[in-house]
């Protein structure tokens, strides 16, 4: 996008103003066998498989598992998977508004620096690792249509729709894992739900490949984007990932994260997280599964 596109374009849409169009339930018999499999086979978020086996027919296909965002001046085709937690996370993002910055106290001056940065032809750099299909990052590419959008998913199903979900969007997406390091990574699947992959590192070249936050601030920030937000839920990888090289830390505006020591425990992966920002001056803001931690400084400088 070109200095005059920033200059023209509106730099933030309220998420409170998008809807979720066409989106088909879970059916009676869906919930039943949810709720079956929640309460008999002890299955933490269990899929619909009755569901998830007629959507493999293609006239299914085309009646189901696709619905749209429609905001003023703003129409958006998002594809799920019926049947599976997609529906829950689309839920979670557009109908509970997880992830909208608006309802914190500080968003005010959050505003008036982002007008400001607006003004001067920068746009926002924002994160989001652990994209899954992509509901948060086209809730936050709607939100800022001004920004880049760095979009981290490592499962290879996932990163599908991903990729076409984000089409046509001012998104970058990148099939790996996020980490400290430059390593390699395996996706492993503990059988809670397309939400639930997560990964470990990994000494085989038949590894995907990790990316840290420090390289992607230096290969996409400058002149013309700064870092703004880095939206975090890497089921427990959290760990790694604040244990060391954190340099990106201080530079990030907003950091919003979901730890795991509820489906970890006795594993302490939010430990490295928290002694990371607790020794810099920034609010720690609990909403819901997530935490947003907001720098003190940086939305002061004009």
């Amino acid at each position: 996008m070109s200095d005059a596109g920033l200059q023209t374009t509106n730099y933030f849409v309220d998420g409170a103003t998008m809807a979720a169009r066409n989106l088909i339930e879970p059916t009676f018999l869906c919930r039943i066998e949810r709720k079956f499999r929640r309460i008999v086979l002890r299955q933490q978020d269990p899929d619909c498989f009755t569901l998830k086996g007629l959507y493999r027919f293609p006239f299914v296909q085309r009646l189901v598992g696709r619905m749209t965002i429609q905001a003023p001046g703003i129409s958006h085709t998002l594809n799920f998977r019926p049947g599976t937690t997609d529906i829950e996370v689309i839920r979670y993002v557009f109908k509970q508004q997880a992830f909208s910055i608006t309802r914190l106290r500080r968003w005010p001056e959050i505003r008036v620096f982002l007008e400001a940065q607006h003004k001067r032809g920068r746009r926002p750099l924002i994160v989001d690792a652990g994209a899954h299909i992509g509901i948060s990052t086209v809730f936050f590419a709607l939100m800022f249509p001004t920004a880049l959008v760095i979009a981290i998913e490592p499962e290879e199903s996932n990163f599908d729709l991903l990729s076409k979900n984000t089409e046509g969007l001012n998104v970058r997406c990148i099939k790996a894992a996020l980490s400290s390091e430059t390593q390699r990574a395996r996706v492993l699947d503990p059988g809670e739900g397309h939400w639930a992959f997560r990964t470990e590192s990994t000494n085989s070249e038949e590894g995907l490949p990790c990316v840290t936050l420090n390289s992607l601030y230096g290969e996409f920030g400058g002149s013309q984007a700064f870092p703004f937000l880095v939206k975090i839920n890497i089921e427990g990888a959290e760990e790694e990932l604040f244990a060391r090289n954190t340099d990106w830390v201080p530079n990030t505006g907003i950091i919003i994260i979901e730890l795991h020591d509820k489906i970890m425990p006795r594993k302490a992966v939010s430990r490295p997280f928290l002694k990371c920002v607790s020794a810099l001056d920034r609010d720690f803001v609990y909403a819901g599964f997530n935490v947003f931690s907001i720098d003190n400084t940086i939305f002061t400088t004009r």
